[in-house]
């Protein structure tokens, strides 16, 4: 997905810029101007459109978020995801995933996880996360349910493998 194409920006385009072209293509696209024919490829251009707007206006936010959840700084990734509040955001939902992951929270990281796959279904990452959770699914769950028997608070349970939350990959997982 190139975001820059879908709002028909460029990358030196400024955020007013951006919130106007989305803001056209709104107009252009609104479910209640089109007939009932066009009403799917009505829906498709606004979903591309919302997620191009979203990389665009909160990428940095987002970039910020995963390096501090690489770094282990969960109480104010979480509190910045909390202020976005973006839960139609695949992004949003794919970091919020992770947090709860770290949080030890394992049933709502994969739901989140899975909610961003759905949003998202063509990124790679995304759907790389998920297929790594469903391979080790029983191997979480069980270090999940052994710590919370031996009355272990701490998460130190990766839930994508590997050492760290970036696995070496260039990604979350």
């Amino acid at each position: 997905m190139d975001p820059y194409k879908i709002l028909g920006v460029t990358p030196e385009s400024s955020k007013d810029e951006i919130k106007q072209a989305y803001k056209n293509i709104l107009d252009e696209y609104a479910t209640n101007n089109t007939d009932f024919q066009s009403r799917p490829l009505a829906e498709e251009v606004l979903s591309e459109a919302n997620m191009a707007y979203d990389v665009l206006i909160n990428g940095a936010i987002y970039k910020e978020i995963r390096t501090l959840i690489d770094n282990n700084n969960i109480p104010i990734a979480e509190s910045k995801l909390n202020l976005l509040d973006l839960n139609d955001s695949a992004e949003w939902n794919y970091l919020k995933g992770f947090v709860y992951f770290k949080k030890g929270w394992f049933d709502l990281g994969v739901q989140h996880i899975v909610t961003a796959t759905e949003i998202d279904p063509d990124n790679d990452e995304y759907a790389k996360t998920l297929n790594t959770l469903r391979m080790r699914s029983n191997e979480i769950i069980n270090y999940y349910k052994q710590n919370s028997s031996q009355g272990t608070t701490q998460n130190n349970m990766n839930a994508c493998g590997g050492g760290n939350m970036g696995g070496g990959s260039g990604g979350m997982c």
